[in-house]
């Protein structure tokens, strides 16, 4: 690991990696490889194409693109020249992209050719925006490629075309301003929320909290040179920036997933000899079907999961199929997750009673469990439930021009969860909800999660997601949507949960076998997306 400096950045770092280990094999995509030698020059060339293009230091540059090579450097090429890059999320509408973007107030746009109509959308859309530049990635269709040939700005063509020395300089005007002054605390990437609830808000990152993150994410993902890890998120998440930077930032070798496919992920693993990866529990489930058995994946040394609950079959069938060694970690984009995270490691598994943890804070980080709606020094003694709240190196400070936001999430360093949890003598975490999931139903409060840990236990359900409904004699009804893995009745459903002894307060009123659940763009199951569209139903019919 490299030693941090006052005055260490992104770009600083990556190139200090790129001399040490410049021969190494840095980035790997369905279209090809480059080594760090390669990578830095393409940073190097990409800065100098913004300068050349009027962009500088603090300018925002929005890019709409798939996981790829292509991306990462340009990515990179924006915190070498000082601009800020921001990832949109590749699936969202064209309004909600021109929405985001018009938040952002940006100067560029970097565009696969394949979503050349919703950024031509989002130009026509956002007055700020003076430059654009298309791009070639693996995801790009022949079609779309062929049509870039007339575009001002294309890379990785006009990358070729910036040749010089090696690496190649960036104008002596951009170096002063984007390089020579740039430090830590200068704003390195807005990183967009899941947006599950409302139009994504922008995330503000430095230079010092992606790095923080990116060192302890190294220690965590047991990154370093000579070893290889698998990035499988979108690049509109901090998913992206938390299985990117720690390979990157340690000298070690990173495939990118530019689709996800769990077929194609088992054959990377086996073929690069990937070494760890984190994917979400609905991913893990999709590999644990695509015959993982046929595939020699020795080379895992460690594996993980975040995002969402894990259930205990799905978690074992991991450990006995994939790696025995797996852990959990919880964080957001708000903390930049590793340096602002609990972690669960694999020796922390070994206490049966422990299984649903979502472990300790991880090394530099803080964290209180606070009464709910109380200050951040209110804190609870152990099993007390509250609020989760946390603080440590990598956690934001800002959300985009939302400063009422901002004073709302962060207190004094302090990161306000939402969410509600426990934490025991030993310092092990454990979520129990969000505060904005409780359900009130006649004047109780009741949190879903428990009722989900019953329902799931029955033979038949998969996956199990409950909220409260309007209901004009309850206030809130409790309603439990089922997905199964073979027929079961409602009042099969009913009689189990009625013969698990759960208080009858927190029984659900209504349950719905459906084909799959509703997820937001991170993969999370959106329970806004339940209670918006059957809210109507449970209004006119009432509690059952």
């Amino acid at each position: 690991m490299m030693s941090r400096t006052a005055h260490d950045t992104i770009h600083g770092r990556l190139a200090q990696i790129a001399h040490v280990h410049a021969g190494r094999t840095a980035l790997i995509d369905a279209g090809g490889r480059c080594s760090y030698r390669e990578l830095i020059e393409q940073v190097y060339r990409f800065a100098r194409l913004l300068h050349e293009a009027g962009i500088g230091p603090g300018d925002r540059v929005v890019l709409l693109m798939p996981t790829s090579i292509t991306h990462t450097v340009a990515v990179l090429g924006c915190m070498q020249a000082g601009a800020v890059p921001s990832s949109l999320h590749i699936r969202e509408s064209v309004r909600t992209l021109a929405e985001i973007a018009g938040r952002l107030v940006p100067r560029a746009i970097v565009y696969d050719l394949g979503l050349r109509s919703q950024a031509e959308a989002v130009l026509a859309a956002v007055p700020s925006l003076a430059v654009s530049i298309g791009a070639l990635t693996p995801a790009t269709p022949a079609d779309a490629a062929a049509g870039g040939a007339g575009l001002q700005r294309l890379i990785p063509r006009d990358l070729a075309a910036l040749a010089g020395d090696a690496p190649p300089a960036v104008p002596a005007a951009a170096t002063a301003t984007a390089t020579a002054t740039a430090t830590e605390t200068d704003t390195a990437a807005i990183v967009m929320s899941s947006g599950t609830t409302s139009i994504p808000k922008g995330v503000v990152h430095t230079h010092r909290t992606l790095l923080a993150s990116a060192d302890n994410g190294a220690h965590y993902l047991l990154a370093e040179p000579g070893r290889c890890g698998i990035n499988v998120f979108s690049t509109g998440f901090i998913g992206w920036y938390n299985c990117t930077l720690p390979y990157l930032m340690a000298g070690a070798t990173l495939v990118l997933m530019t689709e996800w496919d769990p077929a194609q992920y088992l054959r990377w693993v086996q073929a690069e000899r990937v070494a760890s990866c984190i994917l979400v529990p609905t991913m893990w489930r999709m590999v644990l079907r695509s015959a993982p058995d046929a595939y020699d994946l020795r080379s895992l040394l460690r594996v993980g999961f975040a995002g969402e609950a894990m259930d205990l079959d799905t978690f074992r069938a991991i450990r006995e199929r994939i790696c025995a060694q797996v852990m959990n970690s919880y964080g957001a984009t708000e903390t930049g997750t590793w340096a602002g995270c609990t972690v669960m490691l694999p020796e922390d598994y070994g206490d049966a009673a422990r299984l649903d943890s979502i472990g300790r804070p991880a090394r530099g980080v803080e964290l209180r469990i606070v009464r709910q709606g109380g200050g951040i020094d209110e804190v609870l003694g152990p099993n007390e439930e509250g609020e989760l709240i946390l603080r440590g190196p990598s956690v934001a400070s800002e959300i985009w021009q939302q400063p009422a936001l901002t004073r709302q999430k962060f207190d004094h360093g302090w990161w306000r969860s939402g969410d509600v949890g426990t934490m025991d003598a030993d310092g092990y975490v454990y979520l129990r909800g969000r505060t904005d999931d409780m359900i009130v139903t006649g004047g109780i409060n009741v949190l879903p999660t428990a009722v989900e840990e019953v329902i799931c236990r029955h033979p038949a359900v998969r996956e199990c997601v409950v909220v409260g409904l309007p209901s004009p004699d309850w206030g809130q009804l409790i309603a439990a949507f089922v997905v199964v893995d073979r027929p079961v009745s409602v009042e099969e459903l009913d009689a189990y949960v009625c013969a698990s002894g759960l208080p009858g307060f927190q029984r659900p009123r209504r349950y719905q076998v459906v084909d799959e659940l509703p997820r937001g763009n991170t993969g999370k199951v959106s329970r806004k997306t339940l209670r918006d569209q059957h809210s109507g139903i449970v209004q006119a019919a009432g509690a059952r």
